[in-house]
C-alpha cells in the first residue's frame, strides 16, 4: 500500500541507536520517494519532549487516530524503507499541523 504526504503511520524503529526514538510508533510522512523511501516525523506522547526545539504538540482528534495527545519531534526526521510501516494509516495529520511542522523544518535546516 502506497503512503501519502500528511498520513499517520504506525513504524517500526526498533533498531535505533543513543537517543533516536525506538519502538513501535506513529509517524507523520512527510515526502515519499519514487525509490521506495518515505520520510517520516517520529511521535511520543512524552508531553516533556516539548522542552526540546524543533517540536510540534498534535492533539488526539478522530481524524488522526492517536490515542493520546503526541509530540511530534521534526528534530528526529528520519526516512524509511517501506517494510518498516506497519499494516495500514491509522489516520492524517490537519493540514495546520503540517504547516506548522514544516515551517520548524524548515527553521531547523535554516531554509529560507
Amino acid at each position: 500500500m502506497g503512503r501519502r504526504r500528511g498520513e499517520i503511520w504506525y513504524v517500526d524503529l526498533t533498531d535505533s541507536k543513543g537517543h533516536e526514538q525506538r519502538g513501535r510508533r506513529p509517524a507523520i510522512v512527510l515526502a515519499v520517494s519514487h525509490a521506495g523511501i518515505t520520510t517520516v516525523v517520529p511521535l511520543t506522547s512524552q508531553s516533556n519532549a516539548l522542552s526540546f526545539p524543533h517540536t510540534h504538540e498534535i492533539q488526539m482528534c478522530s481524524e488522526n487516530g492517536l490515542a493520546s495527545d503526541s509530540v511530534a519531534l521534526v528534530f528526529q526526521i528520519v526516512s524509511l524503507a517501506r517494510e518498516r510501516f506497519i499494516n495500514s494509516p491509522i489516520g492524517a495529520c490537519s493540514d495546520e499541523d503540517m504547516d506548522a511542522i514544516c515551517i520548524i523544518l524548515k527553521d531547523m535546516l535554516s531554509i529560507p
